[in-house]
């Protein structure tokens, strides 16, 4: 005897048996038990989720004399007789080839004999979607009023190419795809029955390949059974499938996501000469970055992806790499690219430029990508403050500092002249003279009150850029912070002047509320106050600083 495929020889023969589809089971099985049976019913759904199947076992519970539970018996006379292939009461139709009108009109002149050994002729007419217009007319009014021994079983994968008029006289029934995890169930069923040991994450990698279907799942389980030797493994299911190496797809989205270019073009050229096709390399590592992303986002990654313990470490460093909208933004470019593959001359140059644009965010203008950018700047600006050269911000003091001594001169720990030197542009340069730290108590009292009266022109362009990057972290304030990254900023005494140009940016800054947040940051800096001023011109005390100094800054 010939081998029977898998998919042939684990058949279901009665409803308990079918997976996935329990709705649809029960409510024909009830229709069955009350005797409320249509005469013309409708099965959609993708390839390989039981239509037929179904639309078979149907046929006999119909018919079975001792139907249990709606499902036929598969021992009684009537089950017996259907068995037989050349039994011309249940006829099997494939409407991909015969699709003319003539193969419909002999369904017309045939349908009005009644069955020779069971109450029910049942026609089962699959793929009906590929009948002409004419065939389906001529279907038409059979398919309303057909005898009352008859009933059709219509199956298609495609139900919106069947006329409105012929869906408005069946029941529809939705197959849908079925989980893996059911699928994965039923392999190892199979694989128990015929003794063939298997690992849990072969049989899960099988499952997924089926992608809801259970025949192509189960076509894949055949070719795994002559691989491997005694134990199935999950590289031998990977072998099988014609996978790309997954430490190589591993490697290449590393390199993506670490911006090596050179790094990314050298490992897509070794997957060349490996023979793999752009498409397939192309589906891969789009499956590659959803499993990242499940690893990314979900706790329980592990139960999801059914991975080894070591390929679900490998994931979970490489996604340690960036964050979730990096992930999604490389996700998004490698699936616009499958449409242009089909129509594309030049494949390899379409993927390759994908590969570079992924590796290069700089030059991806898209606001997943420029999220992923700011995301890494945070970061790099986080570790920086928190390292060795940590940013503090200045702050002036608000009290008076007073020099207490013992005795009538400054004991100082390690002596150093005391330079002050005022940031202030004057037409002259003011000479500066260096205090001893040789002095009576109360001539130092003297001297830093009439410092501090007048605060010296501090750093202006680094005040406001703190400033500018502490706007940042606070909400609703994206437009305001994105103006102020093209303006430049001056510090006089207290105050913070705001060069801003006429017009949209001069009113955006100059809004009280806007002025509200900024001065609100800027007194965590010393800043008291803050003047927007267009082309420079700003009010500064130079004429005061130089009133109260003098020509000399600090007489002795």
């Amino acid at each position: 005897m010939s081998y029977l495929s898998l998919y042939r020889r684990f058949r279901p023969t009665s409803f308990d048996k079918v997976i996935g589809q329990d709705a649809i089971v029960k409510t024909l099985q009830n229709q069955i038990t009350a005797n409320r049976i249509g005469h013309a019913y409708l099965f959609t759904g993708a390839r390989g989720t039981g239509k037929t199947t179904v639309a078979k076992i149907f046929a006999k519970a119909v018919n079975c004399l001792n139907s249990v539970n709606g499902s036929p018996c598969g021992e009684c006379l009537a089950c017996k007789s259907l068995l037989d292939p050349s039994n011309i009461d249940v006829i099997e139709m494939d409407a991909a080839s015969n699709n003319k009108v003539e193969n419909v009109r002999e369904i017309r002149e045939n349908v009005q004999y009644p069955p020779v050994n069971v109450k029910f002729k049942v026609y089962i007419i699959d793929e009906v979607h590929m009948l002409t217009s004419e065939a389906f007319n001529a279907l038409l009014k059979t398919l309303e009023e057909p005898p009352k021994h008859a009933i059709f079983i219509l199956a298609t994968t495609e139900p919106h190419k069947i006329p409105a008029t012929i869906l408005s006289r069946c029941m529809r029934f939705d197959f849908r795809l079925v989980s893996t995890k059911t699928i994965a169930s039923l392999i190892k069923g199979v694989y128990d029955e015929i003794q063939k040991k298997y690992t849990e994450e072969a049989v899960m990698a099988i499952a997924k390949a089926g992608e809801g279907s259970v025949r192509d799942a189960l076509s894949v389980a055949d070719l795994c059974v002559s691989v491997g030797g005694n134990n199935l493994t999950y590289n031998d299911v990977i072998t099988v499938l014609g996978a790309t190496d997954s430490d190589k797809i591993d490697s290449l989205v590393s390199s993506m996501l670490k911006g090596n270019a050179s790094e990314v073009l050298r490992l897509a050229e070794e997957l060349y000469f490996l023979g793999k096709s752009i498409a397939v390399l192309s589906k891969d590592i789009i499956n590659y970055l959803r499993d990242l992303l499940v690893v990314k986002m979900c706790a329980g990654s592990k139960d999801i992806l059914a991975l080894p313990q070591e390929k679900l470490e490998i994931y979970k460093n490489t996604a340690s790499l960036c964050d979730e909208h990096r992930i999604l933004r490389i996700l998004e470019i490698m699936s616009q690219i499958e449409s242009q593959l089909r129509y594309s001359n030049q494949p390899r140059a379409v993927f390759e430029t994908a590969l570079i644009k992924s590796a290069l965010p700089q030059n991806d203008y898209n606001i997943d990508a420029l999220l992923a950018r700011v995301k890494a700047l945070e970061e790099k600006l986080s570790t920086l403050e928190s390292g060795s050269l940590k940013i503090q911000p200045i702050v002036e003091p608000k009290e008076k500092v007073e020099v207490k001594v013992t005795e009538p001169k400054i004991t100082v720990e390690e002596p150093k002249p005391i330079i002050v030197e005022p940031k202030v542009e004057m037409a002259e340069p003011i000479k500066a003279e260096v205090v001893e730290p040789k002095l009576v108590q109360e001539e130092v009292k003297i001297v830093v009150e009439k410092v501090e009266s007048v605060k010296p022109n501090l750093d202006g362009k680094r005040i406001f850029g703190m400033i500018v990057r502490r706007l940042r972290t606070i909400p609703n304030c994206t437009i305001l912070w994105v103006a102020l990254q093209e303006m430049s900023a001056s510090v006089n005494g207290s105050t913070l002047y705001i060069n801003a140009s006429e017009g949209a940016e001069y009113s955006l800054v100059s809004k009280s509320e806007n002025l509200a947040i900024l001065c609100e940051i800027a007194k965590e800096f010393g800043i008291e106050d803050i003047k927007v001023v267009t082309n420079g011109a700003q009010e500064n005390g130079v004429e005061e600083v130089k009133n109260f100094f003098g020509s000399t800054l600090i007489n002795k």
